[in-house]
């Protein structure tokens, strides 16, 4: 008797089934034609007229399908095909023959010699089982919210590094915020909102092989076989308290189940650049900041390198003569670039721009993988191997890249047939360096964007630095961030009957973290300091021309000439003259113990328990050192400084210890109930709040199975109604919050000894009735197939709430000595939906054509809070999260808004939006209405502001005459309103793609349809910082003047870094409109021919090209910022980042990779 096991498993973007073929009581694959036409009932005739059939099973693309089973109908008789394909059977020719494969729909057809049959893909059947919390179960069964993600389509081919970005506007619900385009950092991740409480966090469970890991950035996403993302309760509950925002489940490969071995390598070399160019003011940005400069009666711009306007004509000049025929190379030459006037101010006339000097375009990266899977009798493995090598964008500095190792292994053996034993290991190296330029919180890309076009860059014209970001990241010493992350785990499986199993699972695991910080001291052209003249060797002055040429004194045009102080100009033993290394090891440990049983009573009912126990711990250690005044700054060491010595660490712990049980019911395969309950301890909490119950439930109805829907089919395949709720607690809030802490240090004062005075804070109050946050979900949804399962639908509605939210209590006196205990007053509600769509289809002729489009909303609300917070800025009861208070804009003054008396504006005194007399108290001096009703904006002007024609026009929204803010207040917002929203909405993807003979196409866009930012720095406020000079190309280029009144931005004015002020306090005109369409990816492969490949004894080979992020469609008028980029994150771990300035920071890159996959 022949039995088959059919398994799936995934391969060269599509899913082929090898089959084990084990045979009872004898071991050979050969059936003697007698005893088949016996056991089939043949007549003594036909089984005479038997022949040796053969014949190949491949699939739309040609390749062979190993594992395939061909069976005659109703019979025993049957055999499977081998590793190329092919197989052989006695039977008469003309025999009808069923030929099927799990992964692909069954073909029947007629027995012949040399026949060859193509089996298309069946995508029911390439997602029939889903990994689900401790074990699996078929999609059609679920009950729960649960995405599974295509990993051959999202992960395979990519030219990027991590699987975080990589899985951005894969799943609907989903959301993957890229924080910064720098190389080596990790992308933020939420499920269904960005915000769970206001005490709390919001981050998903991600495990890897149900272990939580640090970051997603050190898997290989090579390695990885299958993810699911576990949405609602229902589904995530069963790990427990650390799953109340959703889980993320990645599971690696772990070898083969046939006898074989396949071995398959994946490499790119890939060349990446920034996604969106950064066009920044050069001398129209001069010009914007001395028209900001003039309006305030001054004529001087710049900090340190300054323009004013006798020398702009200058500066024009500079521009028609040798605007764009200067590079890189080209020094700074005084006379020709820059000049020292009678105030012995620096007039710098050349302009510059940083991304020429500082960016490296086309940065090379290159990525390997090897993996090896495989059997051998009752032993499976897998050992992989991965090498990623990715530079970054500074042309300048020593290093700046990102490189990471992999290696894993797995052995799984069934030692007998109730006993199976596993082991893995795990490590993965990261280490991103880069130049140690910054002190605090300020890296290069803030001085890039700081300061006007015309501070120079480069050398000066005796070859020496002249001081900039560029000298900086240039001279800088390297900076290395290292993270060594190494696992174990052992397992085993009893099985006690063939459908009752124990399972014990243990993991280790260790991350170290290595931060080395080598400051140095900068010496360079200093452009901060006063210029000195410039003599010559015998101490003569020496004279220049405007042509930067030597000339002598009496010459026409001759001007003394000038130079850079060339020195050290960061002082010893202060900012970046220091060595410091931070250290951290955590430790993590994972006890799983489960035990399932499957039971089946009748025709009808099905029943899956499961019962299990999980224990959690984790113990960390850091510490860090630091001394000043390096002796060797080009090699710092501890030893070689002689500054202040500091010291400092921390150590932490913390564990979770669960109980928790599965029951899952199935009436007649079409009525569907599980039901979940975890009893959850954690050492967080206090004794009295250390253990809770979390039950949860959900319930499916497969509608498309019942009889009164056959009017539906064939159109309609299959059609599953569901529902579930469930209650998690959140440990992501702080420990403080329970239990009453008192900090200590050290404070400056010295004591009579010479040491520093230490100090102990006043203890924090705690409620005495506070315990868990609650987070509970509802949600229902639907599964529908149609047209033979080529077209999917899923939909998702939920509404989770976080109930018992912890939120400071009622107010205390000062005198009390510390805040008020916070309690459990609070709720916040997010709700929102989920659809997916998939299609895919394969024509006769071999064409496969496939696509998927997910789209995703939430919104969230603060439902309870202290009903006495009204403030429009607080967390009052209705706000939604993100909201944004700003006025309406009307439009920008012209000149009939104003009276003119012989050509002058005419000036009055305004108070509360009216005309007042001279003197009332209060009231400023404004330019006059025409408009005998209009308001005065006398609220929003102060200094030298006064409002006038180019200026903006606010609207009086409620009426009264007057605009301002009210009390800011919910009850009295003024003129103020909801003009917008940060939150990211409509958050949607679309991949397409299609494959023909062996060529294949993908195209994967990605977006979001609705976000609101209000800008913040020089990039996206206009006039930021005037003084500084950066400013965006966009708005030195069309700002309102009386030759351009139909301008989009207003009349400049220096905001004096500012973010809320004058033309620009937040309103609805200016505010940034950041939703985008950004195609991620386009790949095009080429398979070649099996019968090529199998020459060379190889299964399978592709090439293709793949370019990421290669085009952004915004709505952002040309701003140098990348909408995908958030603002306030960065790659070392800073806390305030760049000042909060939005957009200065690394951009998104896009990458051009090129790749084979081939598998031997």
């Amino acid at each position: 008797m022949l039995i088959q096991n059919h398994y799936l498993i995934k391969k060269n973007r599509t899913y082929k089934v090898n089959a084990i073929l084990m045979m009872l009581l004898a071991g050979t694959l050969s059936f003697s034609a007698t005893a088949a036409a016996s056991e089939s009932g043949l007549l003594p005739e036909a089984a005479a007229q038997q022949q040796l059939v053969k014949g190949t099973i491949v699939d739309v693309n040609g390749n062979p399908i190993p594992g395939a089973s061909v069976m005659v109908p109703g019979t025993t008789t049957g055999t499977v095909t081998q590793i190329d394909g092919t197989f052989s059977l006695n039977v008469a020719e003309g025999t009808k023959v069923e030929i099927g494969c799990l992964g692909y729909t069954t073909v029947t057809t007629t027995a012949r010699n040399g026949m060859k049959v193509v089996l298309k893909e069946d995508a029911m059947m390439l997602s029939d089982v889903v990994v689900v919390g401790y074990g699996t179960q078929k999609k059609a069964n679920l009950t729960g919210a649960v995405s599974t993600v295509d990993v051959g389509k999202t992960l395979e081919g990519r030219p990027i590094a991590d699987v975080g970005r990589l899985l951005q506007g894969s799943t609907p619900g989903l959301t993957i915020t890229v924080p910064t385009g720098e190389v080596g950092t990790d992308p933020t991740i939420n499920i269904r909102g960005l915000l769970g409480s206001t005490s709390g966090g919001a981050s998903p469970l991600i495990l890897l092989d149900n272990v939580e890991i640090p970051s997603l950035s050190l898997v290989n996403p090579e390695d990885i076989e299958s993810i699911s993302v576990l949405k609602d309760a229902a589904s995530s509950s069963i790990y427990g308290a650390k799953a109340a925002f959703g889980v993320i489940l990645i599971t690696t490969k772990k070898g083969t189940v046939d006898d074989a071995v396949n071995v398959s390598y994946q490499g790119s070399v890939s060349f990446q650049n920034i996604a969106k160019q950064y066009k920044m003011a050069g001398l129209n940005g001069l010009e914007y900041s001395l028209a900001a400069a003039e309006r305030a009666g001054g004529n001087v711009i710049g900090a340190f390198v300054q323009m004013t306007s006798e020398s702009i004509d200058a500066a024009r000049k500079w521009d028609q003569n040798y605007g764009g025929k200067l590079g890189t190379d080209d020094p700074w030459v005084y006379g020709r670039d820059w000049y020292v006037d009678a105030n012995n101010r620096k007039i710098g006339l050349r302009t510059f721009d940083p991304y020429d000097y500082m960016v490296r375009e086309w940065a090379p990266a290159n990525k390997h993988s090897l993996s090896i899977n495989g059997k051998s009798g009752s032993t499976r493995f897998s050992i992989g191997l991965g090498y990623l090598d990715q530079n970054g964008m500074s042309k300048v500095a020593k290093h700046d890249d990102f490189r990471r190792w992999n290696a894993s292994a797995k052995v799984s053996t069934d030692v007998s047939k109730w006993l199976t034993v596993r082991t893995g290991l795990m490590y993965s190296k990261r280490m991103k360096r880069y130049a140690n330029t910054f002190a605090g919180s300020i890296d290069p890309w803030y001085y890039m964007y700081r300061w006007g076009p015309n501070m120079p860059f480069g050398y000066d014209e005796f070859g020496n630095e002249v001081r900039s970001p560029e000298l900086e990241m240039r001279n800088a010493n390297t900076a290395e961030n290292i993270n060594n992350y190494t696992s174990a785990n052992v397992g085993t499986t009893l099985n006690l009957t063939k459908d009752w199993h124990v399972n014990l699972d243990y993991t280790y695991a260790n991350n170290e973290s290595i931060v080395n910080l080598p400051g140095t001291r900068f010496s360079g052209g200093e452009t901060w300091a006063d210029a000195v003249p410039y003599l010559d060797a015998n101490g003569n002055r020496v004279y220049k021309n405007g042509n930067g040429d030597v000339v002598d004194a009496s010459a026409d045009g001759a001007m003394p000439a000038y130079m850079l102080q060339n020195v050290e100009y960061t002082a010893a033993g202060s900012g970046m003259d220091f060595i410091r290394r931070n250290t951290s090891n955590s430790r993590r440990t994972s006890l799983d113990i489960t035990t399932d049983y499957h039971l089946v009573l009748g025709d009808s009912h099905d029943f899956k328990f499961l019962l299990g126990m999980n224990r959690v711990t984790y113990d960390m250690e850091s510490s860090w050192s630091k001394r000043t005044n390096n002796m060797d700054i080009t090699n710092p060491q501890f030893n070689f400084a002689t500054g202040t010595q500091e010291v400092g660490g921390d150590r932490a712990w913390e564990s979770q210890l669960g109980f928790f049980g599965r029951v899952n019911y199935s009436f007649k395969e079409r009525y569907l109930l599980e039901a979940n309950l975890r009893y959850d301890g954690t050492s967080k909490f206090p004794t009295n709040l250390k253990w809770r119950w979390f039950p949860s439930f959900s319930a499916g109805w497969r509608l498309g199975d019942e009889v009164f829907m056959e009017w539906a089919k064939p159109a309609l395949t299959s059609l599953k109604l569901r529902g579930s709720w469930g209650t998690i607690g959140d440990q992501t809030v702080p420990n403080d919050l329970y239990v009453p802490t008192i900090s200590t240090g050290t404070q400056s004062w010295l004591l009579p000894n010479g040491d520093k005075s230490s100090y102990a804070s006043t203890p924090s109050t705690v409620s005495a009735s506070i315990t868990w946050q609650d987070i509970t979900t509802l949600d229902f949804g639907f599964d529908a197939r149609f047209f033979n399962s080529d077209l999917g639908i899923t939909f998702d509605w939920y509404n989770r709430k976080t109930e018992n939210m912890i939120v400071p209590g009622a107010s205390v006196p000062a005198t009390f000595g510390t805040g008020a205990p916070k309690a459990n007053l609070g709720c916040l509600i997010s709700k929102g939906f989920e659809i997916a769509i998939d299609y895919n289809h394969r024509f006769d002729n071999g064409l496969g054509i496939n696509g998927m489009f997910t789209l995703s909303d939430a919104k969230t609300i603060i439902d309870k809070y202290d009903s006495n917070v009204k403030g429009i800025n607080s967390w009052y009861e209705g706000k939604v999260y993100g909201e944004i208070w700003g006025y309406e804009t009307d439009r920008l003054y012209q000149k009939d808004d104003f009276v003119y008396e012989n050509g002058n504006l005419v000036q009055v005194w305004a108070l509360n939006g009216h005309e007042v007399a001279e003197g009332t108290k209060g009231a400023k001096k404004m330019n006059k209405l025409s408009d005998p009703n209009g308001v005065y904006q006398d609220f929003f002007q102060s200094g030298d502001f006064v409002f006038g024609p180019g200026d903006v026009k606010y609207k009086d929204l409620n009426g009264d005459g007057d605009i301002r803010n009210g009390n800011g207040t919910i009850e009295d917002p003024g003129d103020m309103k909801v003009i917008g929203n940060s939150t990211p909405r409509f958050l949607y993807g679309l991949r397409l793609g299609a494959d023909w003979k062996g060529f294949d196409l993908a195209i994967f866009l990605q977006g979001v349809g609705k976000r609101d930012l209000w800008g913040s720095g020089s990039l996206s406020i206009p006039g930021f910082n005037t003084g500084d000079g950066a400013i965006a190309d966009t708005f030195a280029s069309d700002y309102w003047t009386e030759n351009n009144t139909g301008a989009f931005y207003a009349r400049p004015y220096n905001m004096s870094n500012s973010n809320d002020a004058y033309n620009y306090h937040i309103q609805s005109k200016y505010l940034l409109n950041m939703a985008y369409l950004r195609v991620k990816n386009i790949t095009v492969g080429y398979t070649l021919p099996s019968n090529l490949t199998r020459k060379a004894y190889l299964k399978n080979v592709r090439f293709y090209i793949s370019l990421e992020n290669f085009f952004t469609f915004d709505n952002l008028r040309g701003l140098p910022l990348d909408p995908e980029v958030a603002t306030n994150a960065n790659a070392y771990g800073l806390n305030t980042f760049n000042g909060e300035r939005l957009g200065q920071g690394s951009p998104a890159f896009k990458t051009a990779a090129f790749g084979v996959q081939v598998n031997f």
